[in-house]
């Protein structure tokens, strides 16, 4: 499948230039997902986030994350242009890194994309990946992946869909949504 967006890529600096058109994109999701946790989300999500301390007002460097998840798991972020091949994806995983697409959506479609943008992915799943349980398994489930014929990586990306894309969690106080 073609990606409708493209892909910003880094300049010498390893810096991504975003236009202030995307910042406020960054800005409208970010405030709205925030409000919306309240009440739904698990404290290990929560925690999480407060140790990404992600920007309100912009889009965040990789950088940024990285200063947050390699402390905590030894994790990193990866710019991804789009869509990735099951390969790579669990490449990825089983190495340490979460694969982030480098653009963000475009405002008319604040509520859905079908493909994972630089919002989706950081604000979606690199908080969980603050967790050392959850960045463990995470690591593990690449590993197997990458171990995996083509066949059984179809079944275990399928899995992985409907589990932690998903992001739902049974705690202490029932069900909850951690992304």
């Amino acid at each position: 499948m073609a990606s409708l967006y493209t892909a910003h890529l880094p300049d010498e600096q390893g810096r991504i230039h975003y236009t202030d058109e995307e910042h406020g994109t960054w800005q409208i999701l970010i405030e709205r997902q925030l409000a919306a946790l309240e009440g739904k989300a698990c404290d290990e999500y929560r925690a999480g986030l407060a140790r990404l301390a992600l920007p309100r007002d912009r889009i965040p460097q990789l950088d940024e994350i990285n200063a947050a998840l390699t402390p905590a798991t030894g994790w990193s972020v990866a710019a991804v242009p789009a869509l990735i091949s099951f390969d790579r994806f669990f490449a990825l995983l089983a190495n340490r890194q979460f694969p982030v697409a480098t653009f963000i959506r475009r405002r008319d479609e604040l509520d859905y994309l079908q493909e994972p943008d630089i919002f989706h992915e950081i604000f979606g799943h690199c908080a969980m990946l603050t967790n050392p349980a959850f960045a463990h398994f995470t690591h593990l489930y690449g590993q197997l992946g990458l171990n995996a014929s083509k066949e059984e990586r179809v079944y275990l990306a399928r899995l992985y869909w409907f589990t932690v894309e998903f992001g739902l969690l049974q705690g202490a106080g029932g069900l909850h949504i951690y992304g």
